[in-house]
């Protein structure tokens, strides 16, 4: 059966909605490469960089109520270019919402959870003073990776909502695959619960290395404590859960549809990159491409969960 073509204001929104995703997760990404480097702390203040809207260049340029020494050229550039991302995340994502108040205020399911991000990334933007307030405690952060992994399910969940809804897709309302849908939703919490288990990890790790600089990082695993044993049980945990849904899939393919079973194929790959960056981060003493990367492809298996539970929830002219 041939596709419909989508209607302008279908398409629109699902631009606004697709371009807001895609940039989330570049900007998760470039969170990472934030963290590792250290450069977190590279702007001391918010939202102005060192008092000004673009950073300095040198220690000259530092304003005075400011300590020169605490200034570095590259940490704050990189810092400030993960604000201005993040400014951009948010007008795309303001946008999305305004698009679905005016051409979708019927749908409740695309309208809610438009406005919800939206609500969610402004909060995010002051939460990010609280980080940088903070001086990074570990627990600021985790809430900050939590809140932007919501949001960019909620905007999958829209992109995809409103593409079945205009094309021919209805809601199931029957138990046919409820059992699976609950799994994979599961799963999300699950993994969500892994990602923090993760940054406590990171968030030991510094700790550890600021008290006790001449340590490998290798080494410092070995002296975390239970936390590093949480999240790799829990990990194991995971992997058990997420094969189980794929058993699922294969078994009930006369239910599901083809590209159901891609996603769950893809959910599986991305978790067996995950077990292999999370041995390479044991075997090679944590080197930070690897931490940036083990992150970044954790938040696309919590993506690919969330296409996955809105999939099994739409049938083709069910």
């Amino acid at each position: 059966m041939q596709e419909e073509k989508l209607s302008p204001k279908v398409e629109n929104f699902r631009k606004w909605a697709l371009a807001a995703t895609v940039l989330t997760y570049f900007l998760i990404f470039v969170g990472g490469l934030v963290r590792v480097s250290g450069a977190g702390l590279g702007c001391p203040d918010w939202p102005k960089c060192f008092g000004s809207w673009i950073p300095p260049f040198s220690r000259q340029q530092v304003p005075p109520e400011f300590e020169a020494g605490t200034f570095n050229v590259t940490l704050a550039w990189i810092e400030y270019i993960n604000r201005l991302i993040g400014v951009i995340v948010g007008v795309l994502i303001a946008g999305t919402a305004l698009i679905a108040i005016k051409n979708f205020r019927s749908e409740k399911r695309i309208l809610i959870p438009s406005i919800i991000a939206a609500l969610l990334v402004a909060f995010q933007g002051w939460y990010g003073s609280v980080v940088v307030g903070s001086k990074l405690m570990p627990h600021t952060v985790s809430v900050h990776l939590v809140l932007a992994l919501t949001i960019v399910s909620l905007l999958i969940y829209v992109t995809q909502t409103v593409f079945y809804q205009s094309t021919g897709y209805n809601k199931i309302d029957n138990n046919t695959n409820s059992f699976l849908r609950k799994s994979v939703l599961l799963l999300w919490i699950f993994a969500i619960i892994q990602i923090i288990l993760g940054t406590q990890v990171r968030s030991e790790i510094e700790l550890i290395l600021l008290e006790f600089p001449l340590l490998f990082e290798h080494e410092v695993l070995t002296v975390i404590g239970p936390v590093n044993y949480m999240h790799s049980i829990w990990g194991i945990f995971i992997t058990l859960v997420s094969f189980f849904v794929a058993i699922g899939l294969i078994k009930r393919k006369d239910r599901t549809s083809y590209f159901a079973r891609i996603m769950g194929t893809i959910a599986v790959l991305l978790l067996v990159i995950q077990v292999i960056l999370g041995s390479a981060l044991e075997i090679f003493g944590i080197p930070a491409i690897l931490q940036v990367f083990h992150l970044w492809i954790a938040s696309l298996f919590i993506g690919s969960l969330l296409v996955l539970y809105t999939d099994l929830a739409y049938a083709k002219g069910a």
